[in-house]
């Protein structure tokens, strides 16, 4: 759209100036932009370090108990909040808004630990530029995954888990208010990686609740289309970090 392309060349220095701008100038931008601003590079470095934590603490622990084959079917839901730098590629103060996620996932877990999975999840995260909404992108991940999964010893008690996930990123978008009625937008289904980790905590040797923090990494490459024109608008940026809350059936 020509406004957004607009104010990525207007806003090229805006970051490098506002260390140093007064009172009036802080005020042209709306209400508290400035501090979501800084509050979203910290909701980034927090879910960084706090989802390292959770990795290396897992595949430290001795909670990985070696034990029989297990088939088991979980739900799960929670929060993703967006941490790319640029929502769309090029454009500074673009970013992905914050939403819920929710999904299931399917797992068999080896004697020893070792565990395969498929999990199939959506998410939904408005794509806004100072506080103006210009769409909803609309995600289905289908992953397959590897992970080490403990059991506790005598099927009750609290463990963990940490794994890998790859798979396809099925998407559309919705467009919101700010973008023209004159303005298509589509977008291709792509690859999403994943890495997380978590607690576990056995009820008895069939029932598990389980929390965990996920880093959801991936691009979907966009077009945006005017009067049979093709904007200079592409790739959208959507990793992400997710708190997740789960239930799960042990067989």
């Amino acid at each position: 759209m020509k406004d957004l392309v607009d104010k990525k060349n207007q806003l090229a220095t805006i970051e490098k100036k506002i260390p140093n701008m007064g009172a009036k100038e802080r005020a042209a931008f709306p209400p508290g932009w400035i501090i979501k601003r800084r509050e979203s590079e910290m909701v980034k470095s927090f879910g960084l370090i706090v989802g390292i934590g959770i990795c290396i603490l897992l595949l430290g622990s001795p909670s990985f108990a070696a034990g029989p084959g297990n088939l088991s079917l979980g739900v799960y839901g929670g929060w993703a909040w967006g941490i790319a730098d640029e929502g769309i590629e090029g454009y500074p103060y673009t970013e992905f808004d914050d939403g819920w996620v929710y999904g299931g996932s399917l797992i068999y877990r080896f004697p020893g630990g070792l565990a395969l999975g498929v999990s199939l999840e959506h998410l939904e995260m408005d794509l806004k530029e100072f506080g103006e909404s210009y769409g909803k992108i609309k995600m289905t991940p289908l992953m397959f995954n590897i992970l080490y999964q403990g059991i506790p010893v005598g099927g009750r008690g609290l463990t963990g888990h940490g794994g890998i996930g790859l798979g396809v990123n099925f998407t559309s978008f919705d467009k919101g208010p700010a973008t023209r009625p004159t303005v298509s937008v589509d977008t291709e289904d792509d690859f999403v990686f994943a890495i997380y980790g978590g607690f576990d905590y056995f009820f008895s040797r069939n029932v598990s609740l389980n929390l965990d923090g996920r880093f959801l990494l991936g691009t979907v490459d966009s077009t945006w289309r005017e009067y049979g024109s093709t904007l200079p608008i592409g790739e959208f940026n959507i990793h992400n970090f997710q708190l997740l809350l789960g239930l799960r059936l042990w067989f």
